[in-house]
């Protein structure tokens, strides 16, 4: 049975889930990789930065004199060989990992272009602390996408809590913990467009009851108690249409085979704790109890 189908933000597939009439919701992942890749394309000086790295990473991979060069230059410098990564066009976060490696090898990079002749020139210390910088503001978007990317883990009820996340490492860093226009304009441009893109996914139907429903989040992974407090009523309203309609289906059950009220509905109708609760009627109660004790219980550590 589909539940719910998962999809780019593309409007032709949200026009095909409308027309099979299922549930729709967009990918976070992918969501997240577009918009960072708008933040960085349209910041020219890291662009720039981007550009020069990607050609000195690949002048080490492809002349055989200046990997074993840098590899030496590791090995005299007593640190572990490690080899500069590549930047791929389709993922963000590859670009994470270009950077924050070449940031780490600096030293070593320096040293080996320095001993080599070639008309590559090693970047300057300004671009290595926008490089520094700009792996703040993008370090946890790079957790929430490994995060999102899991693949036997279920994904849909972290949503909101690491959108809450980014919003706060956002927050933190607009406050002063990066202080270069560059790294600054990138983290404004994020914000605006996880405001833009995603904020609204905290009232989406499945992701809201998915967090809610998730005990290591409960009702503190939402960005404020008014979307939790929905989430929960949406929860508890369907707990009791599911009660009602298992209760209505037991009785019909019951009375084609006996008189008397069946043994599976005896423990809520005849004065269970569920149904000891406020003034209203056993069948009524019993739901509601139930979600907001757990909705509202002590989160167990994920």
């Amino acid at each position: 049975m589909v539940t719910c189908l998962v999809t780019d933000g593309a409007a032709n597939m949200g026009a095909c889930a409308r027309e099979l009439r299922l549930r729709h919701t967009i990918c976070v992942a992918h969501t997240l990789n577009l918009l960072i890749k708008k933040a960085l394309d349209q910041n020219p000086v890291l662009s720039d930065i981007r550009a020069s790295s990607r050609k000195i990473v690949g002048y080490f991979k492809s002349i055989t004199t200046a990997k074993e060069r840098l590899t030496k230059v590791q090995e005299q410098m007593g640190r572990p060989a490690l080899k500069l990564i590549q930047e791929v066009d389709t993922r963000w976060n590859s670009t994470y990992h270009m950077l924050q490696r070449f940031y780490d090898l600096r030293e070593p990079v320096g040293a080996a272009l320095a001993g080599l002749r070639t008309e590559v020139a090693p970047l300057s210390s300004r671009q290595y602390e926008i490089i520094a910088e700009c792996l703040k503001v993008l370090s946890p978007f790079n957790d929430a996408t490994v995060e999102l990317s899991e693949e036997k883990r279920v994904s849909g009820s972290k949503v909101i809590p690491l959108l809450l996340m980014l919003h706060h490492a956002l927050e933190e860093e607009e406050m002063g913990l990066v202080q270069t226009p560059e790294s600054t304009a990138m983290a404004e441009s994020l914000r605006g467009q996880l405001r833009e893109k995603l904020n609204n996914l905290q009232s989406m139907r499945i992701i809201s009851l998915a967090t809610v429903l998730d005990p290591r989040f409960k009702k503190t992974g939402f960005f404020s108690p008014n979307k939790a407090a929905e989430a929960e009523k949406r929860l508890t309203s369907e707990c009791t249409a599911v009660m009602r309609n298992s209760a209505s289906s037991s009785s019909s059950s019951s009375s084609t085979s006996q008189p008397h009220i069946s043994e599976a509905s005896q423990p809520v109708t005849q004065g269970s704790k569920l149904a000891s609760f406020g003034h209203h009627s056993p069948a009524d109660q019993a739901p509601t109890c139930r979600c907001k004790r757990n909705s509202g219980g002590p989160k167990i550590p994920g």
